[in-house]
């Protein structure tokens, strides 16, 4: 190494002045998924997502954190999703400390689509770099199967209904064409108590989250209520989302060293009841542990959401009367039909 540069590096290190501005223009930032995009489904099992931010050598970064969002997929132009009020909306917003470089949480993807995932790696000194990753997330194959059974049971239906409707008299017809038109109209309704049950809170810990309703998310905030000090002191966190209905972990974050508090935005995607734990690990401590139980308030999907499918389906039927209709004038008449 030069004398002038073996110098220059003695000063900055001696003047305090961080290396991470050496390095923090050219930082890299890597996202990889667990299980791969092609076994990922939705409201299955949830997926490891990972990040990892290196320096301009290649080296892990240890020192920062990632401000993350997480981006439902748009509304579909035909046929929505299990969820249509999700469609289209932030999904997740949180800050993740980095360890060893990386950042890794669990999440449940609620619907299909294309996600977008959104990082900025921030240090004590600013923004460093931003990245934006896109997912991909396909139907589960047995809901197409299903549509394509549906769809020709409903096409079979209409076939025969032609023919047969193709005998009966004029006002016979009109009758049982109206009848059709109202076993189509479609009707549902779907509530859910927002209520919260406060828990009684152990050692130190509190957490607190706000009444949640499908469509927009919900602050979840954790935090040492300790004396003094003790409320800033450093915890390996790990916070854990569960559906409690169907049994899955929808997030879940383990052992985040927080200094003291944690909170992120949370969108619950659907009316249903949630368990939200949150479990801390305090150097010469007891461990944390509180958890708050809360039912989410559903809403009723818009009526644009459900006309396409509507549309296609009276289509479907509609064509069918078609064919049988047409199908029966080949036919030569019986002896009792003349």
């Amino acid at each position: 190494m030069p004398l002038k540069t073996a110098l220059a590096f003695l000063f900055i290190v001696a003047s305090g002045i961080p290396i991470s501005t050496l390095w923090a223009g050219e930082a890299q930032i890597y996202f990889k998924n667990s299980p791969p995009l092609a076994h990922l489904r939705p409201f299955s099992d949830p997926a490891t997502l990972s990040l990892l931010v290196t320096a301009a050598d290649g080296r892990p970064v240890t020192q920062g954190w990632l401000e993350i969002r997480l981006d439902a997929p748009k509304p579909s132009r035909f046929f929505s999703t299990d969820f249509p009020l999700v469609e289209g909306t932030r999904l997740l917003e949180m800050r993740l400390p980095l360890r060893e470089g990386r950042a890794e949480w669990k999440y449940l993807f609620p619907i299909r689509g294309e996600y977008e995932i959104s990082v900025d790696f921030v240090t004590a000194q600013g923004k460093q770099a931003t990245r934006t990753f896109s997912l991909q997330v396909k139907e589960h194959q047995n809901k197409w199967t299903f549509l394509g059974i549906f769809t020709l049971a409903l096409f079979a239906t209409g076939v025969v209904a032609g023919r047969i409707f193709t005998r009966a008299s004029r006002g016979a017809k009109d009758k049982v064409a109206a009848c059709l038109a109202l076993s189509f109209v479609c009707s549902g309704s779907s509530a859910a108590l927002a209520a919260q049950e406060t828990h009684k809170q152990e050692y130190s810990g509190w957490l607190e989250v706000d009444p949640a309703t499908v469509g927009k998310p919900a602050r979840v905030h954790w935090q040492l209520s300790g004396n003094g000090s003790g409320a800033r002191l450093p915890a390996a966190l790990t916070v854990t989302i569960t559906h409690l209905e169907k049994s899955k972990i929808v997030f879940a974050a383990e052992r985040l060293w927080v200094a003291g508090e944690f909170s992120m935005d949370f969108h619950f995607s659907d009316g249903a009841n949630y368990r939200v734990l949150a479990s801390a690990e305090i150097p010469g401590h007891r461990p944390v542990r509180t958890e708050r139980y809360l039912s989410v308030t559903g809403v009723e999907p818009p009526v644009a959401a459900m006309l396409p499918a509507l549309f296609f389906f009276v289509g479907v039927i509609a064509v069918g009367l078609g064919v049988g209709r047409w199908s029966r004038t080949l036919t030569p008449p019986s002896k009792e039909e003349r």
